[in-house]
């Protein structure tokens, strides 16, 4: 889509869609007062309210959250940085294949394997946010780098959302963004269209939606002389690896969870007549309308998932290039195809907590399927012998939780796959967050969390056959106990905690890029310290992180990692926020990841040392009402600096450069 005609859809949201609505009420409120007789009173004026929540437990739960209107952090636009990320490896600019370097923020979310070092970019079900909201709601967020034209860097990203009645909501979110990148076909693009939905009344929930996402990187291979980034010539003038490749993946979901609910209290209806008169059903003559609230006892809830992955690996270089060891398919053969489809079903019973009681505590129990179908290339080049993988898996589980108790909250659920391909794999999870007053902040709270996973490995895993790289491989249950605690003080804007791992048969791509497996026993730990503290109008945001393997044969992990935000914070003519700081992150010395392009996965090197130089960063941001302004001079350090700027090797970051971001919201 061309800007010209993003610029003409945001118009087009702006004007037509305020029309839908004139008065709406937020879900669960209080009910407005209604005017009998418009010609004698004025209308109420409708303050605009908006609520968002997220679906969690595989639907069960609903998480509330706010909207983010702060400056603090709006500069960090690239969301593989999320606020408290200390350090993050990746291929250099926006778009790229990227490795949170915290070993205990590396969960997947994606099904598709080929698409988890890619998913800060693109849209899942499980990060859809749902609104409700009393007047519509739109939001534009454009960012831009120097050069309009050339190594351009360019995000726009548009949200609306709007009631058609107080209980209904309609939810359009795009978002894109194209990276050209300061080296020779290292361009970036990817984007997503979400229309989500979701109707909330007394007895019935239901949350539902599509998703496309689309993505393309073109894959350079990296410098060609890894010390090349420490010359001063131009970056396009830089060789590469790798001048006619590419990978593109589309992603589709169609998805939705509905609940019905059985409990007590909602809208009721005072009547000064009877229903029934003369023997006759007759209309009530309605006095008012009365608000209990209401108190769900319990639910049934259904939940369907489609999703429709594909990647497909171009590689048309000159036959001459031996970047890649291996062409098993021959010269004239130049794209790997790979399909992954997969249809869930999900059936929930829960029986909710009376908030009144203090030792009551809700269950639920569920039953769910899930169709996969898998299509990759074969060992032989001949489209009938394709590997076409179709496999099924029956899984049940069950869960307690206390959600509203003031003197602790928990959560603790279990899951077994009982049939198919994953037959025998458990998840059990548990967490406990107890609150307590501490040195005046009836806020703070100390939380203890834990899994015990027996874990099938991934088809993609076990089997792949691409041109560049292949594997057949059999490979045991991989098992993790995880053990984690946090104490935080939002009065005193700390936070301590400590994750342990215990890893068994643990699953990891060697120095080929092929996934392996050992039988050693792994043990990983780590402790993070944040704290936000301020002097006067300056500010200090200071994020610490240590971590250890016990055998870095297997697992390459930055001992000692360091975010600092620094800024200074004051207000002009007593409407213009602003902020004025530098951001800086180190980490010590490590054998970080390579990146292997024919797979798009990271995998182990000892070879080349990447680190122990900071990256630093120069803004300013500016809030005026509802619109938000930063201007960023990213990695001034190469300028002063002569260090290696790489967080995976051969892979260089980019050297200085500008960016500014605004972002404008509407919701009269």
């Amino acid at each position: 889509m061309n800007k010209i005609t993003i610029i003409q859809f945001a118009f087009w949201l702006l004007l037509v869609t305020p029309v839908f609505v004139n008065a709406q009420f937020e879900q669960g409120l209080e009910m407005e007062e209604q005017v009998e007789d418009e010609t004698e009173a004025p209308k109420k004026e409708i303050k605009p309210l908006i609520k968002l929540w997220y679906l969690e437990g595989q639907g069960a739960f609903i998480d509330s959250t706010k909207l983010d209107t702060t400056l603090n952090y709006f500069h960090l636009y690239n969301p593989i940085y999320h606020k408290n990320d200390v350090s993050v490896a990746y291929l250099g600019n926006y778009g790229t294949p990227y490795q949170n370097n915290n070993f205990f923020e590396r969960e997947k979310t994606f099904d598709f394997f080929f698409l988890q070092n890619r998913e800060a970019y693109l849209l899942s079900p499980e990060k859809v946010q749902y609104y409700n909201t009393r007047t519509p709601y739109t939001m534009l967020d454009f960012s831009q780098s120097e050069h309009r034209t050339r190594k351009n860097e360019t995000r726009f990203n548009v949200l609306h959302t709007q009631n058609i009645n107080p209980f209904f909501n309609v939810t359009l979110r795009y978002d894109q963004a194209r990276s050209e990148g300061q080296y020779e076909n290292q361009a970036a693009k990817n984007s997503f269209v979400n229309v989500n939905s979701n109707y909330n009344r007394n007895n019935l929930r239901i949350h539902g939606g599509v998703i496309s996402n689309t993505i393309r990187n073109y894959e350079n291979g990296g410098l060609t002389n890894i010390n090349d980034i420490l010359r001063n010539d131009d970056t396009e003038f830089l060789d590469v690896n790798l001048n006619n490749t590419q990978s593109v993946f589309g992603n589709f979901y169609a998805y939705a969870t509905g609940e019905y609910r059985i409990g007590k209290g909602g809208i009721k209806i005072k009547s000064s007549g009877d229903s029934i008169r003369n023997g006759e059903e007759v209309d009530l003559e309605v006095d008012e309308l009365e608000l209990e609230p209401f108190r769900p006892i319990l639910g049934i809830i259904y939940s369907f998932e489609y999703q429709n992955n594909k990647r497909e690996f171009s590689d048309e270089e000159e036959t001459s290039n031996d970047y890649f060891e291996f062409d098993y398919y021959g010269d004239n053969y130049y794209k790997d195809s790979i399909r992954f489809r997969k249809i869930s079903n999900l059936l929930q019973l829960k029986q909710y907590e009376n908030p009144e009681s203090k030792t009551s505590f809700g269950k639920r129990a569920f039953l769910g399927q899930e169709l996969v179908k898998a299509t990759s290339p074969g060992p032989l080049l001949d489209t009938a012998n394709w590997r076409i993988k179709r496999y099924s898996n029956i899984y049940a589980g069950a869960g307690i939780f206390r959600e509203t108790g003031k003197f602790w909250t928990w959560n603790f659920d279990g899951k077994i796959y009982l049939l198919g391909r994953n037959a025998g794999q458990t998840e059990l999870s548990g967490i406990i967050s107890k609150p307590f007053s501490l040195l005046g902040d009836s806020a703070a709270a100390i939380s203890i969390d834990g899994k015990l996973q027996n874990l099938v490995p991934d088809y993609f895993q076990e089997e792949f056959y691409a041109q560049h790289i292949r594997w057949d491989k059999n490979l045991k249950m991989e098992q993790r106990m995880t053990v984690g605690g946090t104490f935080r003080s939002e009065e005193r804007k700390f936070e301590l905690g400590a994750n342990y791992a215990l890893i068994n048969n643990y699953i990891y791509n060697d120095t080929a890029g092929i996934p392996s497996q050992t039988e050693k026993e792994l043990l990983v730990f780590s402790a993070h310290a944040d704290k936000d503290f301020n002097i006067g109008d300056f500010h200090f945001c200071t994020r610490l992180l240590w971590q250890k393997a016990s055998d870095a044969e297997y697992i390459h992990l930055p001992e000692f990692s360091v975010f600092v935000s620094t800024f200074y914070q004051f207000v002009v003519a007593k409407v213009l926020h602003t902020q004025i700081g530098v951001d800086t992150r180190y980490n010590t010395a490590y054998y970080a990841d390579a990146y292997n392009p024919a797979t798009g996965l990271f995998h182990l090197q000892d070879e080349t040392n990447v680190g122990d130089f900071p990256y630093i960063d120069a803004y300013a941001t500016l809030r005026l009402k509802r619109t938000r302004v930063f201007f960023k001079m990213m990695n001034i350090g190469t300028e002063f600096i002569n260090q290696p700027y790489y967080t995976v090797p051969y892979y260089p970051m980019n050297r200085r450069t500008f960016r500014l971001g605004v972002a404008w919201a509407f919701y009269d």
